[in-house]
C-alpha cells in the first residue's frame, strides 16, 4: 500500500515543475517561430514576370550628322583678250596655246605677240618662246623647213649667231630668213639684250631669241617641219 506524500512535498514538486513546463512551453514557441521566420516560403511572395524590372542598356541618342553647306561652283575664268607688241612695250595675256586653228606637230610664229610656240603631234605645247622680229617680214603664211646650222653669220652686219633653223626668205627672195639665237658682233657684244625679247625692233628678217631656246628648237625641228607665221598687228 503506497503512502500518501506529505503537503509541503507536493507543494514543492509543483512549484518546480510549473515553472519548468512555462519555460519548456516558451522556449517551444520561440523555436517555431525563428523557423518559421527563416523558411523561405513564410515571406517570399510571387512577383508577377510584368513586375520585374530590368536594367536596360541605354540607347545612345545618335548625333546628328552636320549638313555640309554646298560650295558655290566658282564660274570658270574668261582669258583676257591678248594684246599685240608695239616698239615700247611687250604684248599682255599671251595665251598658254597659239592662237591658230592648225594642229598636229607645227612651229607657230606669231608676229603681233612676239612669240613662238613648238607644238608636238599630240597637238601639246612642247615650248613656247618670247622673240626679237619684226612686223612685215617674213609675210603671213605657211612653210617649211629647209635648212639648220648650228653656227652662222652675216658678213654685212658681221655679226655671228648659232642654231639657225630657216624656213623662209627675205624680200629679195635669195636671204634666208629662220630662228636662230640673238646676234653678237664680232667684238662679242650682242646686238639687243634679252630683256628687249618681246619686241619687234629686229633690223632683219630673222626671229631672235635666247640662245638656249634657240637650241631647243634646233635639236626639236626637223627638215620639212610645218611653220605658220600669223599676221602681224
Amino acid at each position: 500500500m503506497q503512502v500518501p506524500l506529505p503537503t509541503w512535498v507536493r507543494f514543492v514538486r509543483a512549484s518546480i515543475i510549473i515553472p519548468i513546463l512555462g519555460i519548456s512551453l516558451l522556449a517551444g514557441l520561440l523555436i517555431g517561430f525563428l523557423a518559421t521566420s527563416d523558411s523561405p516560403s513564410a515571406t517570399a511572395q510571387p512577383v508577377a514576370a510584368s513586375e520585374i524590372v530590368v536594367e536596360s542598356t541605354a540607347t545612345p541618342t545618335p548625333t546628328p550628322t552636320a549638313t555640309p553647306t554646298p560650295t558655290p561652283t566658282a564660274k570658270p575664268i574668261k582669258p583676257k583678250k591678248p594684246k599685240p607688241a608695239t616698239r615700247e612695250r611687250k604684248a599682255k595675256n599671251v595665251p598658254e596655246r597659239p592662237l591658230d586653228d592648225n594642229i598636229g606637230r607645227r612651229i607657230v610664229y606669231d608676229k603681233a605677240l612676239m612669240t613662238v610656240w613648238v607644238m608636238d603631234e599630240f597637238d601639246e605645247v612642247v615650248y613656247r618662246f618670247p622673240v626679237v622680229g619684226r612686223w612685215d617680214r617674213p609675210v603671213m603664211g605657211k612653210y617649211k623647213i629647209y635648212s639648220q646650222s648650228q653656227h652662222s653669220g652675216n658678213p654685212n652686219s658681221k655679226v655671228t649667231f648659232d642654231h639657225m633653223t630657216r624656213f623662209a626668205y627675205g624680200m629679195d627672195g635669195k636671204t634666208p630668213i629662220g630662228f636662230h639665237s640673238i646676234p653678237e658682233y664680232y667684238n662679242g657684244e650682242m646686238m639687243h639684250s634679252t630683256d628687249q625679247l618681246g619686241l619687234p625692233v629686229a633690223t632683219g628678217g630673222c626671229i631672235r631669241m635666247d640662245a638656249k631656246d634657240a637650241k631647243k628648237l634646233y635639236k626639236w625641228a626637223e627638215i620639212g617641219d610645218t611653220v605658220y607665221v600669223l599676221p602681224s598687228p
